[in-house]
C-alpha cells in the first residue's frame, strides 16, 4: 500500500497554496461549509486517476482558483504570467523506481504522484491573439493536463500508479456516480489479464446470443440483414454491470441503506488495487443504528488509508479526534489535531452527545456546566449587550458537566476565545483558583474563567435566586409544596431556566456572568 504523507495544492479551487500532512491510517477533514473538504478529496482521486478525460468533465474553469484568475485578468495580461494549476501527491517513500525523483514543487527527492494544468505552447499564437481581444477571458481551451510521476514518467487512467475508490454520500443517487462506484470496485478485484479474459468471454456470450436467439428474428425474410449487438467502447462489460446485494440491485435500495451499502462493501472488499478510500459525508441518510454499525467497520480497517470529509461530531470523534483536520475560512491555512493528548481524545470517543465540532467551528465561545445556563445564556446576553450571542457571533456549549479543561486543550490548540462559566461549588479557592491555576493567571490570552467568589453563592441558580428572589418567588411558589423556591430551582434545574426565559419581567443578571459576557465580547 502506497501512502499519503502530505498533499500540496496550489491554485486548486479554492485554495491558493496550501500543504496537508496526512496520517498513515485515518484521515478526517472537518471545517465549515466551502472550507474544501470536499475538494481535498477531489484532488486526491484526480491526481490518483491520472484521466485527463475526468479534468475535462469537470472544467477547469471549476477546478482553478478563482483569485487566481481574477488577479492574472486584472494585472499584466502576458502570457508568461498565466497561471498554473498543481496538485502533488507525497508518498512515504519507498524508493521505487517509477515514482522517486525531483518532479515535484520541493524539487527534492522522494515518491510521488503531480498533476499540473498548464498553458499549451502549441496555442502560444492563439492564447496572445485571444488576451489582446477585447473582453477577453482565461484560455482554458489553450490549456494542458499532464501526470507524471516524481521520477518524471507519465502516466494516465490505464497505468495509474495509485489506487483510489471514491463514496460521494451526497451524490449517492446519481446514476453516473453509481456507474464509476461499481467499475472501481470490479477494476479493484480483477487484474489487466481477468479483465481481458472476462471481456473476451463477454464478446463469446453475445455472439452466441446473436447467432441463435437474434438469427431468430430478421429486419427482412431474404437474409440481406440481421440483429445483433452492440460491442464498442460504450457497450462493454464494464459498463453493463451492476451490484447486486442480497439479490437486489444497489440502484433499487433505499438512499440511507445504499450509503451503508456502498461504504461496508468497499471496506471489506477492495483489495490491494486499492491504496486509500475516500468517504465525502459518510452521516449523509444514515440512522443512528446505522452510523454506530459504519463506524465500527471504519475504525476496523488497517489496511487501506481512509480520507474522510464530515460535519458529523459523532464521526470526528468517534474514530478519532487527533486524525482530524480543520480547515478554516482562510483558504491557505489547516489546523491539525493530532497534539491533542490521547487521553482527551478518548474522553471524546467516549463521551455523549457533545458538540464538539460546533466548539472547535467557532471563533468565540462560552462554555457552561448544564442545560440551565444553556438556556438563559441569550436572554442575560441581550440583557447586557442588547444582542443575542448568535448574533454577537458567539457559540453556548452545554458540557454536561465539569469536563471544561478537554475543551480548553482544544481551545489551546485553535486558539479560540473561550469563556468557561461554571460553579465555585462553596470553595472558589480550591475549586477555581487551584483547579484552574493555568488559565487564570493569563498564561493563555484567548482563554478566561468564571465563577462567582463568594463561596455561598456556591451554584448557577443560588445566584440567580439571590439576585432575583421576588420574581423567583412569583414564579415559583404555586409549584411548590414542602420545597422552598430556591430549593426548588436545584431541584428541576431545567424547567425553572425555562420559566426565567417565558417571563417578560426584567431580571438582574450575576455579576460574573456579566464579566464573562463583557470578555468574551472585547
Amino acid at each position: 500500500m502506497k501512502t499519503i504523507q502530505k498533499i500540496v495544492l496550489k491554485n486548486f479551487k479554492r485554495f491558493r497554496h496550501i500543504e496537508i500532512p496526512c496520517n498513515e491510517s485515518f484521515n478526517i477533514f472537518i471545517g465549515d461549509n466551502e472550507t474544501g473538504k470536499s475538494s481535498i478529496l477531489q484532488a486526491i482521486d484526480l491526481v490518483s486517476r491520472g484521466s485527463v478525460r475526468k479534468v475535462e468533465e469537470i472544467g477547469l474553469d471549476r477546478l482553478f482558483n478563482a483569485d487566481a484568475v481574477r488577479e492574472f485578468m486584472a494585472g499584466n495580461m502576458a502570457c508568461e504570467n498565466l497561471p498554473t494549476m498543481s496538485v502533488e501527491l507525497y508518498f512515504a517513500d519507498t524508493h521505487q523506481l517509477d515514482l522517486n525523483g525531483l518532479n515535484n514543487g520541493e524539487h527534492r527527492v522522494c515518491d510521488g504522484l503531480r498533476m499540473e494544468c498548464h498553458p499549451d505552447d502549441g496555442y502560444g499564437s492563439m492564447i496572445r491573439n485571444v488576451l489582446m481581444s477585447q473582453g477577453a477571458v482565461l484560455p482554458f481551451e489553450c490549456y494542458k493536463t499532464e501526470f507524471h510521476t516524481f521520477s518524471g514518467d507519465p502516466y494516465n487512467g490505464y497505468t495509474r500508479k495509485h489506487g483510489t475508490l471514491m463514496i460521494d454520500h451526497s451524490a449517492i443517487g446519481n446514476p453516473y456516480a453509481m456507474n464509476e462506484y461499481v467499475q472501481t470496485m470490479y477494476r479493484s478485484q480483477t487484474t489487466n489479464e481477468q479483465r481481458l479474459q472476462i471481456k473476451h468471454n463477454y464478446h463469446l456470450l453475445k455472439e452466441q446470443f446473436a447467432q441463435t436467439t437474434l438469427a431468430q428474428f430478421r429486419p427482412s425474410q431474404d437474409g440481406a440483414s440481421a440483429y445483433s449487438v452492440k460491442d464498442n467502447s460504450t457497450d462493454n462489460i464494464e459498463t453493463a454491470l451492476t451490484l447486486h446485494y442480497q439479490g437486489v440491485p444497489l440502484e433499487n435500495k433505499g438512499t440511507g441503506q445504499l450509503c451503508f451499502i456502498k461504504t461496508e462493501l468497499a471496506l471489506k472488499n477492495a483489495n490491494d488495487n486499492i491504496d486509500a478510500i475516500l468517504i465525502e459525508e459518510p452521516e449523509n441518510h444514515l440512522s443512528y443504528g446505522k452510523m454506530l454499525q459504519l463506524l465500527r467497520q471504519i475504525r476496523a480497517t488497517t489496511n487501506k488509508q481512509l480520507f474522510i470529509s464530515t460535519h458529523s461530531d459523532m464521526i470526528a470523534t468517534r474514530i478519532n479526534l487527533r486524525a482530524c483536520t480543520l480547515l478554516c475560512n482562510d483558504a491557505n491555512r489547516s489546523v491539525r489535531l493530532n497534539e491533542i493528548s490521547e487521553e482527551t481524545a478518548k474522553f471524546f470517543m467516549k463521551a455523549p452527545d457533545n458538540n464538539l465540532l460546533q466548539f472547535v467551528l467557532s471563533q468565540k465561545a462560552i462554555l457552561v456546566e448544564g442545560d440551565a445556563e444553556y438556556i438563559l445564556m441569550d436572554k442575560f446576553s441581550e440583557a447586557v449587550t442588547g444582542r443575542t450571542l448568535e448574533q454577537n457571533g458567539i457559540a453556548v456549549i452545554a458540557v454536561d458537566g465539569k469536563c471544561f479543561k478537554r475543551y480548553l486543550e482544544i481551545a489551546r490548540r485553535l486558539s479560540i476565545k473561550t469563556a468557561v462559566i461554571t460553579d465555585n461549588d462553596h470553595n472558589y479557592e480550591a475549586n477555581i483558583n487551584q483547579s484552574y491555576e493555568d488559565y487564570i493567571n493569563g498564561r493563555f490570552s484567548n482563554i478566561a474563567i468564571f465563577a462567582d467568589a463568594d463561596d455561598n453563592r456556591y451554584t448557577f441558580e443560588v445566584c440567580v435566586y439571590n439576585d432575583n428572589k421576588a420574581l423567583c418567588d412569583e414564579l415559583f411558589s404555586p409549584r411548590v409544596r414542602t420545597l422552598s423556591e430556591q430549593e426548588y430551582m436545584l431541584n428541576n434545574k431545567s424547567e425553572a431556566a425555562y420559566q426565567l426565559l417565558l417571563s417578560e419581567k426584567a431580571m438582574v443578571i450575576p455579576q460574573y456572568i456579566q464579566d464573562a459576557i463583557g470578555w468574551i465580547m472585547s
